[in-house]
Parts: structure tokens; sequence; C-alpha cells
């Protein structure tokens, strides 16, 4: 008798030599599992405050991740993981209501494509898709008010920070960076409540769910730091006088990651050097 399959978010898997690259129990299906569990207080909380008008949006942003990571996969002769549905997620809870669907559309796809597939799909991309398409949206179009969750939606986000934080699939070392770093430039630069910095235009959100991606953060200890400060300096500096919306987060969150390597390889050759010194 044919022994049956387990479903892939049980089966037990092994090392993998190829991106995304797995560790003992984990599986991209598994981390994509605890990342939705994460996500759904937030979620939730966002779905009532807009009026019932998000899964209209998150119905859209779904069927537009998935038609692309299909086609894509099929190309390549790969399966279609659950990945997709934490991305359209993110994307529905963060654009805006009254966005044309053409809108929606156009800057989902430009961050499937452009941000994930084009590298070779979850696990192989520098930029996170939802930072690189909401990016596209406010460069493309700077009057849709793209804002993040208010304090309710931050202060849902904190249980799922903790799932993710003890799970190891988000870093407390940027969490706790991209915090001192707000409050340090808030209190220095500008006098502002540092408290109330980290607590105000969903902050806490954006860091747990954009900056902490585990593909496209900072892998080594002080390279999470340099970029976790490095957020927390941009965005106070994207809220220098603006009214504190999504924008300065999103960009600031995009540029780290593209730093994010640079430092992660500065770590490395001073780790190198100081290893040769010691050695005469």
């Amino acid at each position: 008798m044919k022994t049956p399959r387990l479903p892939e978010a049980l089966a037990p898997v092994t090392l993998t030599e190829t991106a995304p690259h797995v560790r003992a129990w984990w599986s991209s299906a598994r981390i994509s599992v605890v990342l939705l569990l994460a996500l759904a207080p937030p979620f939730a909380v966002a779905a009532v405050t807009t009026g019932g008008q998000m899964p209209g949006i998150f119905a859209i942003c779904l069927a537009v991740v998935y038609t692309w990571q299909f086609l894509f996969a099929t190309v390549r002769k790969r399966s279609v993981d659950l990945d997709g549905a934490l991305t359209a997620a993110l994307f529905a809870m963060l654009i805006p209501v009254d966005v044309p669907i053409w809108q929606i559309v156009l800057g989902v796809t430009f961050g499937v494509v452009i941000g994930e597939q084009i590298f070779g799909g979850r696990g192989r991309n520098i930029l996170n898709p939802v930072v690189v398409g909401l990016s596209f949206l406010i460069f493309s179009f700077p009057t849709g008010g793209y804002d993040f969750p208010g304090a309710a939606g931050a202060l849902w986000s904190i249980p799922g920070a903790v799932l993710l934080i003890v799970t190891g699939l988000a870093s407390w070392r940027i969490v706790a960076a991209a915090a001192i770093g707000l409050m340090l430039s808030a209190a220095l630069l500008g006098g502002a409540n540092p408290v109330a910095e980290v607590l105000a235009g969903g902050f806490i959100f954006g860091v747990v769910f954009l900056a902490c991606d585990p593909v496209c953060a900072s892998a080594t200890n002080p390279g999470r730091w340099l970029y976790g400060l490095l957020i927390g300096f941009l965005v106070y500096l994207g809220r220098v006088g603006s009214d504190g919306t999504a924008d300065g987060l999103i960009a600031a969150v995009l540029i780290a990651q593209i730093f994010a390597p640079l430092a992660d390889y500065g770590v490395v050759q001073v780790n190198r050097w100081m290893r040769e010194r010691r050695r005469g």
C-alpha cells in the first residue's frame, strides 16, 4: 500500500542547499503560517476600522499575487507557497481603501515581479516585495495617503512581535535598534517625546512585519543593530515637517534593505581582519 504523504506544512524537512535556506523543523510553508498567525490580530483590527472595505482589497491583492506567482512557478517548474497570502495581506492593510483598482493591480504587480520574482522568488529576493510595491505607488502617486494602522494596530502588533521573536523569525536586535534610533533622533534632534514617536504612525507594525523580514534584513548581529538604527533615524527624518504617515517608514525600510548586504559584508570583513590580527 502506498504511504500517504503529509501536507507540506507538517512534513519533516532537512537542510537545503538552495534558497530559501531552512534549518531543522522549519520550511517555507511553516514560516508563512507563523507569519500569518502573527499578522492576524492587526489584520482583523484593520479590517474592522476600514468599515469592511479591506477584505475586497485583500481579494484583489491575493488574485494578483498568486497570478504572478503561478506564472513564474510554472515556468520554473516549482510549487506555489503560502507566502503569497502574507504579501497580499500586507498590501491590503497598507493600501488606502479609496485607491483605484488599477493602481492596486499596478502596485502589487510591480512589487511581486520587480521586487521578488525576477530574483528567483521568495528567499532569493533582496527587497521585501510589499516595500517595493508601496514605494512605487508612493513615488508615482504621492497624494495617495498611504497610512499605517494607527495606535490600535500598533498595539495589536505586539503579540505578533513576541511570537516572531520567540520563534526566531524576527530579530529583537532590529526591533530594539529601530526603537532606539527613533527615540535618540527625536530626543537629540527635535526634542520630541521619544515614547510617543515609537507609538505613532504604526512604527511598531512596520518594523515587525516589514523591517524584520527574515529574507531581506541584515543577517549578522552587528549588522542588525546598524540596520535597525538606520531605520529609526530615517523614520524620524521622514516625519520632520510631515504628518508622520507611512511614507517615511516605507522609504526608511527600502533604503535600509538596500544597504543591509553592505552592512553584513562590512561586519564580515571586520571580523576577518580582527581574526587575522589575533593570529599575527
